[in-house]
């Protein structure tokens, strides 16, 4: 059985349960859409300290790192509590897409928990213009940098040539 309850009407954010037939000790927990309002932080505090040991997620695509946060006049201290309640907590992020752009190319980096950091890039399609591949370059334990991400396409045939070199190759091909 889940269950879904609304924290703030206004804003989507919600705390969702999953019911475990075995008992409240297996419940599974997840708040949605927190935002960066104290009243957030203390409730995560609060519930995290319930949970123990029981899972509890925090969802949102927002926060990657305290500089989410910015400055609130209103709540000098919102920075130093998100610090202690989550940040300083040791959350695994579970499910991180990331989007950049290395030497040209379009890359994204996925961290799908428990598994390591997956690098992919796009790639034109040579038959079909309107269309990118894309090609898996390899894996990272941490959050790939841009200069791992170079490193990995250096060592693929398909990337010896920047985007734009390609383009004027194919060009010179069509003539």
């Amino acid at each position: 059985n889940v269950t879904s309850e609304d924290i703030w009407d206004f804003d989507g954010s919600a705390l969702i349960t999953a019911h475990a037939a075995t008992g409240p000790e297996d419940d599974v927990r997840a708040m949605v859409l927190p935002n960066t309002d104290n009243k957030y932080t203390k409730d995560i505090k609060t519930l995290d300290a319930e949970m123990g040991d029981r899972l509890f997620m925090l969802v949102n695509p927002f926060w990657r790192n305290l500089e989410s946060w910015g400055i609130n006049l209103l709540a000098p201290r919102a920075k130093q509590l998100a610090q202690e309640a989550i940040f300083d907590r040791g959350f695994d992020e579970t499910y991180v897409l990331l989007r950049t752009s290395v030497r040209g190319e379009d890359c994204i980096a996925l961290k799908a928990y428990p598994y390591d950091w997956q690098l992919f890039a796009f790639i034109e399609n040579e038959a079909w213009p309107y269309e990118e591949n894309i090609i898996r370059l390899g894996e990272t334990k941490e959050e790939p940098t841009s200069v791992q991400f170079a490193e990995f396409m250096e060592g693929r045939d398909e990337f010896k040539m920047n985007k734009n070199m390609r383009n004027l190759q194919r060009m010179r091909n069509r003539d």
